[in-house]
């Protein structure tokens, strides 16, 4: 391809992604009734929609203690916003089990590779070619029982990684969608370094793991009870 074709998709590129900030807004709701249906309907889209692979059409979430293993190369930057997220989550989403980091692999049911952006096709089972960050979780009876992720070392600063860190622990917890409505949103997709949860992605979460819902739900089961039907 020559040097025009290449500056031309550069350009493409940079326009698709201004569209897609442009397209999000700010998650301000007036009021907590309404945070809680803005909440209720990125939910449904988030955890019934996955970004990739195919839609189970149930709700998949964890019932055991989730143990966190980090490997690779990872600085301590990436470990400190992995532990702040582990600390923080206990008490944003209280229905959440234990979550824990742990100091060697085989005691981790959540494993994190931070490796070179070419190998992640080698540690992730159906990798999509340019994600600088990407996870998988397994199922048995709806429930998570494991999950892989990868965030690429060598090509992201180290902002971009604390992101990643975020958005694909936050997917392999059960919420495997992304969405176009809250540019603050770690799920929010468009290129952003958000380097924290908004209040909808804690909600969100809260939401998940809350009593009312179990896993194993149709969408329409979850959809009705959320909305009281």
């Amino acid at each position: 391809m020559n040097r025009k074709a290449n500056r031309m998709r550069t350009v493409l590129a940079l326009l698709l992604c201004l569209c897609a900030v442009a397209h999000g807004e700010s998650y301000q709701p007036a009021n907590g009734d309404q945070a809680r249906r803005q909440a209720i309907s990125l939910f449904l889209e988030c955890a019934f929609h996955p970004e990739y692979g195919a839609e189970t059409g149930r709700l998949n979430r964890w019932e055991e203690e989730i143990t966190v293993w980090a490997g690779g190369s990872p600085t301590r930057e990436d470990l400190a916003a992995l532990d702040r997220f582990l600390a923080e989550a206990p008490a944003r989403a209280e229905g959440l089990p234990p979550l824990r980091r742990v100091r060697q692999d085989s005691q981790a049911n959540i494993r994190i590779w931070f490796i070179p952006e070419y190998m992640m096709p080698y540690y992730l089972e159906d990798y999509v070619d340019g994600n600088k960050g990407f996870f998988r979780y397994e199922t048995r009876k709806d429930r998570i029982v494991s999950a892989r992720i990868g965030i690429a070392a060598d090509t992201t600063e180290q902002e971009e990684r604390d992101h990643l860190i975020l958005e694909e622990l936050v997917g392999a917890l059960g919420l495997p969608g992304d969405h176009l409505k809250y540019r603050d949103s770690i799920l929010y997709d468009g290129w952003t370094v958000t380097r924290e949860l908004s209040e909808v992605d804690w909600q969100m979460l809260a939401i998940l793991y809350s009593g009312e819902l179990r896993a194993g739900m149709t969408e329409k089961e979850a959809s009705d009870l959320l909305w009281g039907r």
